[in-house]
Order: C-alpha cells, then structure tokens, then sequence
C-alpha cells in the first residue's frame, strides 16, 4: 500500500479498553496468540489509535504476565515485518508468531530493496547507530539511511524517502503527514475501571453491554456526539464478566461513568458473544456513524 493510498485517521482520537484477562477463555498460548490475532485486525482495519489494557481484577489478582502477553502480541502485530527481529528478538511468548495474520497496513510496505524505494514515500525505521551529528535508522533495505539528527539508539521514527538523481535520502516525516493513519499503540495500565475513565482526557465514553441500549435507539445522538467529540473511548469486558460486574467491585456506577451503554448486537443469535467479536461489531457502527455524520445530508440525521 503506497503512502497516497494511506487512510486517513479519525476526525477524533479513537481507543479502546480490553480486559487483561481478555484471553481468559484461551488455555493454550496458541489460542491466546490467534485471539490477540483477531484484536490486532480489528484495531488496524478499523484504524483505532490505542490499545488499552485494563486490570479487570484489580485488587483480587496480579495480571501482570496476562497484560505483559497480550501487550507483546499486539506490539508484535503492529511492527513493520522487517522491524520485528530487531524490536524483539527471541521471546518465548512470541512462539506461535506465525500464527498472526498480516495487517497489510499502510506502514507494512512490501519493498525490501532500496533502488523499489520511491520518493515522498514514508517509512518505519529503528534507530541503529547514532553520533553528535547524525543517526542511521533501519528502513529494511539493504542498507541504513542516515538522518542529519541525533537520537537515542532504539527509537522508533517514521521518515520521508527523497530520491534525486540516483540519491536515496531520508528526512524526519512532518506532523502533518503523519496525519494518515499509520497503526496503533498499547499500553498496559495498573489502575482499575474507573481511573482509567477518569484519566483517560476522553470527551466521549462509550460502555458495550448485551444489557445496554440499542444502538439503533442512539444512533442520531450518537452520530452527533462523535462528530463533536477530540477523544473516544470504548470499553469492553472480559469473556466472564462484563462491565457491570467489573465496575461494581469498585462501587462505580456504570451509567454514572460513561455517557452511553451500548449493545451493538442486538438480536444476538448465538447464546453468547465472545469478546473479539463484540469488539468488530462496535468498532464497524462506529465507523458508520461517524462516515454517516460527515455525509451532505447529516442535518436530517
């Protein structure tokens, strides 16, 4: 995918909420693996820009190694493929890796030779090398550009490819063209439901319940709200308990918390909806409605 093909991110900054015992259901590291799979997709496809990761059980059980697991996977997924040897090495957690469907997002570019590099194009790198002057960065090519700055050896940067007369160049790439949607980031958070509510700056919460209204009851107001909205977040429970049930352990009140609770499969078929699935199904309205908001006949929503 070339970087004039790159999708826009949202008029709003979107983030969703998971439970770190979000894989509770999965025994095995490989289920575990395929089930972060389906997250990461759903993340990218419906260019979501953070991932957080919540303790659901604050107080009664150390998550650490469950979040610490699904952090790497997710960070794993989102990595450029020809970054991820040098970002992570050999980890036992990343031993069913391969089982990790592809993002094809518009910062996984498929040239590997510099000479298929073209200009204005914007790529991932890691920091290799760096002095007073200036810093090489790995771009996965055959051989490292160099950046007329210094940084830290490690860093993550996204530059700008300039070619002029057989010359292959790269430049830090400005605010603006990082306004494209270029994957998403995780963090691991170590305060319960509602801190995270709280802190999180979000000028929209959004809370997914089997229990919560329809969203075809909301939908105008909701279309409105996230056309008006800088930050959104979205809350998900844990395949045993949902957001109910976890906030009431903390004397939160849901209702209270949020400003909407949503069922967004309403008429279910099956008896149960796992997590994943809730978490494509939410993300899917909710970028309907936001196209629905910007369309020339949103004043007869």
């Amino acid at each position: 995918m070339s970087g004039s093909l790159a999708p826009p991110r949202h008029s709003f900054r979107l983030a969703i909420a998971i439970p770190a015992s979000f894989t509770s259901d999965a025994s095995y590291l490989r289920d575990k693996t395929m089930k972060m799979g389906l997250v990461g997709r759903a993340a990218t496809i419906f260019r979501v820009d953070e991932i957080l990761i919540y303790p659901d059980l604050f107080g009664l059980r150390d998550q650490r190694k469950d979040a610490k697991l699904m952090e790497i996977l997710l960070r794993y997924m989102e990595m450029p493929q020809y970054l991820r040897k040098r970002a992570f090495g050999f980890r036992k957690e990343l031993q069913f890796a391969g089982m990790l469907p592809p993002l094809r997002a518009p910062h996984h570019p498929l040239a590997s030779r510099i000479e298929d590099l073209f200009d204005g194009e914007l790529r991932d790198g890691i920091v290799v090398k760096c002095s007073k002057a200036c810093c090489h960065v790995d771009i996965g090519v055959e051989r490292f550009l160099t950046l007329p700055i210094s940084l830290k050896v490690g860093t993550r940067v996204t530059v700008r490819i300039r070619k002029s007369n057989g010359e292959v160049n790269a430049e830090l790439a400005s605010e603006e063209a990082l306004k494209s949607y270029r994957g998403y980031r995780v963090t691991v958070l170590k305060k319960p439901l509602g801190e995270v509510i709280r802190s999180s700056g979000s000028d929209l919460v959004i809370a997914t319940s089997r229990h919560g209204e329809p969203v075809a009851r909301l939908f105008r107001e909701l279309a409105t709200r996230l056309k008006d909205s800088r930050k959104v977040l979205i809350l998900f429970g844990s395949p045993k308990e949902g957001l109910r049930e976890i906030a009431s352990r903390e004397g939160l009140r849901l209702e209270g918390a949020t400003d909407f609770i949503l069922n967004t499969i309403s008429r279910q078929g099956a008896e149960t909806v796992r997590a994943e699935e809730a978490i494509y199904a939410t993300l899917s309205i909710i970028n309907f409605l936001e196209e629905l908001s910007c369309e020339s006949f949103q004043g007869d929503l």
